[in-house]
């Protein structure tokens, strides 16, 4: 009983041991990467000041003229371009900020010129001198704390190059000596490089702040969401449209035909059913017959619009079921797949469709459908060892499926190179 408790003990000491390793180094890997960002935002902001000071005096002073328009607008577009860099630079020290959208110039001096009255190009100019002023500010501050820290810390070894009569603080403080001045400057640097860590992380922090308050344009943000959304409900609404016009073709080339066709032959054995009974028997048996196929039919076309076993058991369940129905041996390999019940069934309806399409048209002798979560999305790939030559333009058996799935916030991408094979990627979603 000892040994194993010495056991499970020293295997969590271990364990303790490595995790603070571990943080340790994530830690020197974060603050190494936030000080190479405040280095480079300082050089950007430089630049930048330098650039655009210059730019903005010969635009503003030649304002009256039209060449100080055009220099004003070559202000603002260098402007934006250190902006993009400051966003790199934050990115990079992991701060993601949103990039701004900004106005298309337009054929015409009129049209080159409409970003003179875009609030947002001002904002990244206004931007400049404040990052200048704080990039400097975080440069001095981080650069000296790092040096200083890692100066003390190796003072007892560069130390020995100086004078004999050299003087420091400790001598200042009473503490005459090299090694009262090692001691002094060891703990003072190691103090330093303790607190250089959150130093460093506050300045960037800071400047990150306040770049997203002015590089960041919430209202453009709103707007290109907004316009997205508008796309994505519209492919929705056209695939949900193009899928109803094809349901009723179905019903009106099928079931509507075979209901008619049985109409017809009951009708056709009461009138014989007096004077003719053996023909009337067979009139009802092909009746008979026909209402077994258009129930078919229904069927076949109810599971293309709402499976049951896909709401009971699970797109794995579902999946399987389609590939059973088919003739080409087809490969199934679904993992788990968080998806809400819209991207469930957008993913059934490209699966169908996939199959179906590779069923009349691939010339295919196996294929595979692989579904699986990849970070934030659910991929799912059908391949087909085919002929090739798939397409989502109309008139192709996949056509209206990029839509289905835009409705969603899903894509599809087909790889169908003539001669095969053909791949059918589509992306959609994980839900939380």
């Amino acid at each position: 009983m000892n040994l194993q408790l010495q056991a499970v003990t020293s295997l969590g000491t271990d364990r303790g041991e490595t995790d603070g390793v571990e943080r340790a180094v994530g830690l020197i890997r974060r603050t190494g990467r936030e000080l190479g960002a405040i280095v480079g935002l300082f050089f950007v902001s430089l630049a930048a000041f330098i650039v655009c000071v210059i730019l903005f005096s010969v635009g503003a002073g030649t304002v009256v003229i039209v060449a100080g328009l055009f220099v004003l607008l070559a202000c603002l577009v260098a402007a934006g371009g250190f902006a993009r860099a400051n966003r790199a630079l934050l990115a990079y020290a992991g701060h993601q900020l949103p990039a701004p959208i900004y106005p298309q110039p337009r054929p015409g001096a009129r049209g080159r010129l409409r970003r003179l009255v875009h609030a947002q190009s001002w904002r990244d100019l206004l931007h400049v001198p404040i990052s200048f002023i704080l990039a400097t500010v975080s440069f001095s501050l981080a650069v000296s704390w790092v040096a200083g820290g890692l100066g003390g810390v190796t003072f007892w070894l560069w130390s020995r190059f100086l004078p004999d009569d050299s003087r420091g603080l400790a001598w200042l403080l009473g503490f005459p000596g090299r090694f009262a001045e090692s001691a002094l400057n060891g703990v003072a640097g190691g103090l330093l490089l303790i607190t250089a860590p959150a130093l460093i992380h506050g300045l960037i922090s800071l400047y990150a702040a306040i770049a997203r308050g002015l590089l960041v344009d919430e209202r453009s943000a709103l707007r290109q969401q907004v316009s997205a959304l508008t796309e994505s409900r519209t492919a929705a609404g056209e695939a949900e449209a193009h899928t109803l016009r094809r349901l009723e073709r179905d019903l009106h080339d099928g079931p509507q035909q075979r209901l008619v066709r049985l109409g017809m032959d009951i009708s056709a054995a009461r009138r014989r059913l007096a004077d003719d009974p053996d023909k009337a028997d067979q009139l009802l048996d092909e009746a008979f017959q026909q209402s077994q196929d258009a129930l078919a039919e229904i069927r076949t076309l109810s599971r293309g619009i709402a499976p049951p076993i896909l709401a009971e058991h699970g797109l794995k369940a579902a999946v399987t079921a389609l590939v059973a129905r088919g003739s080409i041996p087809t490969a199934v390999d679904v993992g788990p797949a968080r998806l809400s019940d819209a991207a469930l069934n957008a993913a059934y309806f490209v699966v169908a469709e996939a199959l179906a399409n590779l069923e009349k048209h691939s010339g295919a002798e196996t294929a595979s459908v692989e579904i699986g979560s990849l970070g934030r999305v659910v991929v799912i790939s059908v391949t087909d060892d085919g002929r090739g030559g798939a397409s989502l333009a109309k008139g192709h058996g996949l056509a209206g499926l990029a839509d289905r799935l835009a409705g969603v916030d899903g894509s599809l991408v087909v790889a169908s190179p003539t001669g095969g094979p053909t791949t059918v990627t589509a992306t959609l979603p994980a839900s939380a």
